[in-house]
């Protein structure tokens, strides 16, 4: 299942199906100190042929901090991001990993690199979902943004997007900071 991005802003988008249906919509104002990525998801519509727009309701909320630990507030509880994922660094230097325990206790990581990819913590490497950035036609086909979210993450997607958010932030911040993007 591919959700795709209305925006080339990950962290302020809607997040579509196939058939054009919001699934997700994460809107995070910018603030100067830290800010706040809000990820709503849609509320099943009751009536069949209702063509109105869909409702939103709270899935998560990510505080963004520079000095202390980023928090995630996801059903209904609270968790400093140093609690939530490990890091596990790739020996070989060619990129870092953030593992965590998803609600069938088994463990998952999200490989930062060019892009964010997320696989099964197993010897089976399982691939679980797949971000792919924009192309805009003029050496690809043109497409939106997606993230892919593959047979083996679908019973987990709410928990994807927002380990997702997380992990393409700080995935981008790293990216600015090896460039030198970040500084003035």
């Amino acid at each position: 299942m591919h959700l795709y991005l209305s925006s080339s802003d990950q962290l302020n988008s809607s997040y579509s199906n196939d058939e054009g249906h919001s699934i997700y919509r994460v809107q995070t104002p910018l603030k100067m100190v830290h800010f706040t990525s809000t990820i709503e998801r849609a509320i099943p519509n009751i009536q069949q042929n209702s063509s109105g727009p869909e409702t939103f309701g709270f899935l998560a909320a990510i505080e963004f901090h520079d000095i202390s630990p980023s928090r995630i507030r996801y059903r209904g509880q609270e968790f400093s991001v140093n609690d939530f994922f490990r890091k596990k660094i790739d020996l070989t230097g060619l990129g870092s990993y953030r593992v965590f325990t998803g609600p069938d206790d088994k463990e998952y990581y999200w490989k930062l690199g060019n892009t964010a990819e997320l696989f099964l913590n197993d010897n089976s490497k399982t691939p679980v979902a797949h971000f792919h950035h924009k192309h805009y036609g003029i050496l690809s086909k043109k497409r939106p943004a997606s993230l892919e979210i593959f047979p083996a993450g679908e019973h987990m997607m709410d928990l994807i997007l927002v380990t997702f958010i997380y992990i393409e932030k700080l995935r981008v911040d790293l990216e600015d900071a090896v460039s030198g993007g970040g500084a003035s």
